[in-house]
């Protein structure tokens, strides 16, 4: 109590010499409390005690996802100094969190801009195929149904194979590009590699486009034959490689060139370009569009515009100031900071920040590990990030914390993998790495499971076989989108407000309701209640699935997993992310050959199914460290 009191005291006599705003950084706070009691520094050691070094601050992944922002600046363990006396007991009587400013700039703006042009495209191309199949599948010859001479229409269940093959060798294409990616930006660079990302969605686009030549043309006095179908595949292929490779590299890249406050509105503004991708197709395959006969190949081909203007503005794309830290290339990685920051070289914040990124790689540790050390614990003999910037920039050369790591281009998940067993032996020996994986392989698994890509890629032609008109069609791909990008803006709010946990099992629940309230309606499709109902349920479906199921899984990798497994976990994730989509949209038309109206059943009752996984073994993140998951993760 009486060093809550004198904490109190200290913080009110410091407050009257500095700026009046309540909210300002946390290292600036500690550094004006480290001035203002440098006669008192045991008292200040014990004042700043309280706070963990382990907190959230410390262990934010460098990716720009969706709610992160929230998971650093609630937690408790992070409050103002005007509540410090809060953070002694036992529970504190509120929470008050230092909220992180500053660090945006038009620089910054324009790098992530032209960065997330890469996650238009890909969103644009996963959704291109739902409105424009019925246009497209006339023009390629593979219909769904044959009329004989009475009029009688025939099913042709290898077209429909063929068209499934088509929309579902993107994802094929996306788990090649992700797999490759975290080798070729560790070589390339961010920037080099997001520019291959985007020569190879140009050529992704003009192969799709190409498709609607004619099969036999002279060239250069020889005769040129190909197969349109075959072309359209490749195509497909191609750019599903381009937009594996962007879901990777966009988030890395906008989570390390931003501060660290900003990556969970970065990751929200990403996954808002790729939902409005999807939402541009199927807004331009309507038949008032270009899904038409004569529109099709445009559509396809418009990808190539968004790459152009990539490349046209890649003089805004920094290079991360980080990779250039992991290579060795202090230089170059000071001059990216100070664009980026726009500011002087010789700013505070600036020469702060960079040399806690040297240091963080010189020391094998993670960025805001030191950020928090410098903010937040106390100044002493064995302490590399003090107050004073100067003695630590002459020291750096000089003098380390701790023993002696591995060589200084070296970051916090490379060093830690070094030191850590391979992920396979610690399933077998680690409790919290065991169900880690179990947690973010199975929700990943169940985000695809549930069926929602199949309303993506599929509504138009599973409502036309029940006998819903084109304009019910039309609607229901217009109002899944859309639904999808309004419960994106309200993702990151949801997420902190609610809790990861609780916003899990209520979208789970939600769209499982929806799936079977969709199952109603098209069991009925001449009913005068069924076209309002199926409109409304498929978009309810992806509003759940957008609001918790499908940014959860994404963000659970980054929060689960101990920082030497973190990678490893997040690469599994996105693998078993692609395949099962590949292999859900792939059957899917035969199962609605198969099932019908209950085409949509299997995917309620695998829900039903990750409802109960998720109430008995996900764990709430939202507010806790690391090292509070991974014990949680070890007692069960």
């Amino acid at each position: 109590r009486r060093v809550a009191l004198a904490c109190v005291r200290q913080e009110a006599a410091m407050r009257s010499r500095v700026a009046a705003d309540s909210f300002v950084s946390a290292s600036y706070l500690r550094d004006q409390l480290l001035l203002a009691s440098r006669s008192s520094e045991n008292l200040v050691d014990g004042c700043v005690g309280g706070f963990s070094r382990t907190s959230s601050l410390a262990d934010l992944a460098y990716v720009a996802v969706p709610g992160l922002t929230q998971r650093v600046v609630h937690n408790r363990s992070v409050v103002s100094l005007a509540n410090l006396s809060d953070n002694f007991s036992e529970i504190p009587a509120h929470e008050s969190p230092v909220v992180l400013t500053g660090g945006s700039s038009r620089p910054l703006a324009g790098a992530a801009a032209v960065a997330m042009l890469s996650t238009l495209m890909c969103g644009y191309s996963l959704g291109s195929m739902n409105t424009l199949s019925k246009p497209l599948r006339a023009a390629l010859g593979i219909p769904p149904a044959a009329l004989t001479p009475e009029g009688v229409a025939i099913p042709l269940p290898s077209n429909d194979l063929l068209w499934s093959l088509i929309v579902s060798i993107f994802m094929l294409g996306a788990l090649l590009g992700c797999n490759a990616t975290t080798a070729l930006t560790d070589r390339w660079g961010r920037k080099t590699y997001l520019l291959w990302v985007t020569a190879v969605f140009f050529v992704g686009a003009l192969l799709e486009a190409a498709s609607a030549l004619p099969e036999c043309a002279v060239a250069g006095g020889w005769l040129v034959c190909f197969d349109r179908v075959l072309l359209l595949l490749l195509g497909r292929l191609v750019s599903g490689i381009a937009c594996g490779g962007a879901a990777v590299v966009v988030p890395l890249y906008l989570g390390e060139v931003s501060p660290a406050h900003l990556r969970g509105a970065l990751g929200t503004a990403n996954q808002l370009a790729l939902g409005l991708g999807m939402l541009a197709a199927q807004l331009l395959g309507l038949p008032a569009g270009l899904g038409t006969l004569q529109g099709w190949p445009v559509l396809l081909g418009l990808p190539a515009l968004p790459a152009l203007l990539q490349l046209l503005f890649q003089p805004l794309l920094l290079e991360s100031p980080r990779w250039y830290v992991v290579m060795g290339n202090d230089i170059m990685a000071e001059e990216m900071l100070v664009q980026l920051r726009d500011r002087p070289p010789d700013d505070l914040e600036v020469q702060e920040e960079l040399y806690c990124m040297l240091e963080a790689a010189r020391r094998g540790h993670d960025l805001l590990q030191i950020q928090l050390e410098r903010s937040l614990t106390r100044a002493s003999s064995h302490s590399s990030c003090g107050s004073n910037l100067g003695a630590q920039s002459q020291a750096m050369g000089a003098t380390g914390c701790g023993s002696a790591l591995p060589a200084a281009h070296m970051s916090l998940d490379d060093v830690a993998q070094l030191r850590a067993p391979p992920i396979w032996q610690a399933v077998a020996t680690q409790p919290a790495v065991r169900r880690a994986l179990l947690i973010t392989v199975s929700l990943t698994a169940l985000q695809q499971l549930s069926g929602v890509a199949n309303l993506f890629n599929f509504s138009s032609t599973y409502l036309l076989a029940r006998g819903f008109s084109d304009a019910t069609c039309a609607s229901v791909a217009v109002a899944v989108h859309a639904s999808n990008v309004c419960a994106t803006l309200l993702t990151a709010l949801l997420m902190d407000y609610l809790g990861r946990r609780r916003l899990l099992l209520a979208s789970t629940f939600g769209a499982a309701a929806c799936a079977a309230l969709l199952t109603l309606a098209a069991a009925s499709p001449l009913e005068p209640w069924a076209p309002p109902l199926c409109i409304a349920a498929a978009a309810g479906f992806v509003g759940s699935f957008a609001l918790g199921l499908g940014p959860v899984a994404l963000l659970l990798p980054a929060e689960v997993f101990p920082a030497a497994y973190r990678s490893t976990g997040a690469a599994l994730a996105s693998s078993v992310h692609w395949t099962a989509q590949f292999a859900t949209t792939f059957v899917f038309l035969l199962q609605a050959e198969r099932l019908g109206a209950a085409a949509f059943v299997p995917h309620a009752a695998l829900l039903l199914f990750g409802l109960v996984f998720a109430a008995v073994h996900v764990p709430e993140t939202r507010g806790k460290s690391l090292d509070q998951i991974e014990k949680e993760l070890s007692r069960s």
